[in-house]
């Protein structure tokens, strides 16, 4: 099975983490995806959403995930990000997400206004995300330096 590259940069990580080892399930944040509007596809600036990359290897490894963690911990950047995973009971594997650990922060505060942890950084912290796209190219590139990849 040949699998895409993805060429947006904030789905880079994802390009990091398949050479570490293949990976069955991925999904990101895409700072200016095309959505369709009308009848029309239209670029929509999502910049104010701050990132998370979510994936799921193909066979789980917990040396790969060690230190994944550990890379993810270690790296000083603008922001703080956090390794969340996700239990598929029933199915198999694990699904994992890197997002600033700034969502989770700003939980409580979300559900309050009805919106959320996105939707609440994308309206009151409107900036958060900015920063967190260009500090994701650094946390790509630490994980990479880690891995050797």
């Amino acid at each position: 099975m040949t699998v895409q590259t993805i060429t947006a940069p904030e789905g880079d990580l994802l390009n990091v983490l398949y050479r570490i080892s293949p990976l069955e399930w991925r999904r990101f944040q895409q700072r200016y995806p095309e959505a369709r509007v009308d009848n029309s596809f239209q670029v929509i600036d999502r910049s104010g959403y701050p990132p998370y990359i979510s994936f799921r290897f193909v066979e789980d490894d917990d040396e790969i995930m060690r230190k994944l963690k550990w890379a993810v911990e270690d790296y000083a950047g603008s922001v703080t990000w956090t390794l969340h995973e996700h239990k598929r009971y029933g199915l198999p594997g694990v699904n994992w997400t890197i997002r600033p650990s700034r969502i989770c922060e700003v939980k409580e505060l979300a559900q309050a206004l009805g919106l959320t942890s996105d939707e609440y950084l994308a309206k009151y912290e409107p900036n958060f995300g900015v920063i967190a796209y260009v500090d994701l190219d650094g946390l790509t590139e630490h994980i990479r330096r880690v891995f050797g990849v």
